[in-house]
């Protein structure tokens, strides 16, 4: 249910930081990170209006579903908090009047794409097998690998904004496979790819996603007369941008103010991007970052369940480390089933039971793809549950009883006190076309950070469930004495009770 709160500690805390110059809130999944800036915004709006320069506020997100949750949030922002006292002494009426938008929506407006030119990613794919077809006679066997790793290798470049091959060659790219070594000439192979590539989209009269950014910093820096639009910016879930991305926001701030609030959970990135603070210019060192250690969303057995999964990364130098601030809760569900009917069919009794007991209201199942969200939807309507799809371009009622349905990448930032992870078997997460190579550490690792990222949206109850002959390899990865095996406990009832005489 959506509702309103009152800040306290740390989060009330980051209200009165200077409203000047960068800052960075770090913070564990579970927080409260997104609705301190929320709040902050609304700090912000009540204080730093003044008869010369009105407050003009933007929150920019990864995703559009993010986007459309906080919309859904914002009026029930209040403000009104004192530096040095509880009281709570309102300017304005409760809401936040401030522009909310993900990235992409508002770079495809600010750099005037035009409709239907964006290529998909099976466009992108079509386009790069043509030309690897078409340089057979190259001696490097990078042209071996598969075209999502040239697509991957191409949104990496646009991404760090590489212009030159000599950029590019003396780049480093960590974190892929033990297998795949990209050699100095493999990646001179790959640059007349990606040259290729982009020629071909020009000629079509097409762009990609990643060019969204790259057209929007060319508009900006050929602009002699260019005005920042926003005297403060905040950044939620900043971790998925890219360094392009992040260099076009900072170029939309008032240079009086430089006021950018990122935050960010390098824990919770789940995609292949990623930035450093000297990249772009940010100086958000000392006093400039806090963190926020203590989780208050997850119940103590759910928050232990995640971060024994999250225990498995290699790198965990950016992580923030987690205090448990709940306590009691049951251990969250896993359960094995034959196939994804009888998942199905498990899930219906499950969402009835809890229907049954009045506590249906704030309950979502996930998918890793969207053919599993729609048949997930299918088959609870066909059941007589009430749903609803949690999608960028519809509206959501976060306060009705509809049990909400989305793809777990669409999750982020958002919190249920029920949530199901459907379909957990190993030919769906790890997500299959993600991997460059056999052993793609980066892919492995990203999709072990998405699944810890669903699994904390979770109030109180979890539930895991997969596949009994394939299960995902991330189950095993969760200490078993944080779960409860409902299959398990069911297959012995079986046994003893089949009557059999041996």
């Amino acid at each position: 249910m959506l509702k309103k709160i009152t800040l306290k500690g740390e989060q009330k805390k980051v209200l009165f930081l200077p409203p000047t110059n960068p800052i960075q809130i770090k913070g564990v999944a579970g927080s409260g990170k997104t609705t301190v800036a929320l709040y902050r915004a609304k700090h912000l709006l009540e204080t730093q209006n003044t008869l010369f320069q009105e407050a003009k506020i933007v929150i920019f997100t990864f995703n559009k579903t993010l986007a459309a949750y906080i919309r859904a949030v914002s009026p029930y922002i209040n403000g009104g908090y004192q530096k040095d006292s509880d009281e709570i002494k309102p300017k304005t009426p409760d809401g936040l009047n401030v522009t909310i938008v993900n990235f992409h929506s508002w770079a495809y407006h600010f750099a005037g794409i035009g409709y239907n030119t964006t290529v998909m990613q099976w466009e992108q794919i079509e386009i790069i097998e043509s030309i690897k077809t078409s340089l057979t006679s190259t001696s490097s066997n990078v042209l071996t690998k598969s075209s999502e790793f040239f697509q991957e290798e191409i949104s990496w470049i646009k991404g760090k904004l590489f212009n030159s091959k000599t950029e590019y060659v003396e780049a480093k790219r960590t974190g892929r496979g033990t297998s795949d070594r990209v050699t100095a000439s493999d990646k001179e192979v790959i640059w007349n790819v990606y040259l290729k590539y982009n020629q071909e989209l020009k000629n079509r009269g097409k762009v990609d996603f990643d060019d969204y950014a790259i057209k929007s910093l060319q508009k900006i820096e050929n602009d002699p007369f260019w005005k920042p639009p926003f005297t403060h910016i905040i950044i939620d879930e900043a971790q998925d941008l890219n360094k392009a991305q992040i260099l076009v926001i900072s170029k939309l701030v008032s240079q009086e103010t430089e006021s950018i609030s990122i935050i960010a959970d390098a824990a919770q990135r789940i995609f292949k991007s990623g930035f450093t603070w000297s990249e772009v210019g940010l100086n958000v060192r000392g006093g400039r970052t806090i963190e926020f250690k203590k989780n208050y969303r997850n119940s103590v057995h759910i928050a232990r369940a995640a971060l024994s999964l999250l225990a498995n990364e290699e790198d965990k130098s950016e992580f923030t480390d987690v205090e448990t601030a709940l306590s009691g809760g049951q251990k969250p569900i896993v359960g094995y089933f034959e196939d994804f009917d009888d998942q199905l069919a498990y899930l219906k009794g499950e969402l009835q039971n809890i229907k049954n007991e009045g506590k249906i209201s704030s309950t979502i199942v996930l998918h890793r793809t969207n053919d599993g969200v729609r048949r997930i939807q299918n088959y609870l309507n066909n059941n007589g549950l009430q749903t609803e799809l949690v999608k960028s371009n519809q509206a959501v009622n976060y306060n009705s009883d509809s049990i909400k349905i989305c793809t777990m990448s669409s999750i982020k930032g958002l919190e249920f006190n029920n949530v199901f992870i459907m379909d957990l078997t190993d030919d769906v997460i790890p997500y299959p076309p993600g991997f460059i190579e056999t052993d793609d550490e980066f892919h492995i690792s990203t999709e072990r950070r998405l699944l810890y990222t669903c699994m904390t949206r979770a109030r109180t109850g979890l539930y895991l469930i997969g596949d009994k002959d394939n299960p995902s390899r991330y189950i095993a990865e969760i200490d078993d004495d944080l779960l409860n095996n409902v299959t398990e406990s069911s297959s012995d009832d079986d046994f003893e009770d089949d009557g059999l005489p041996f």
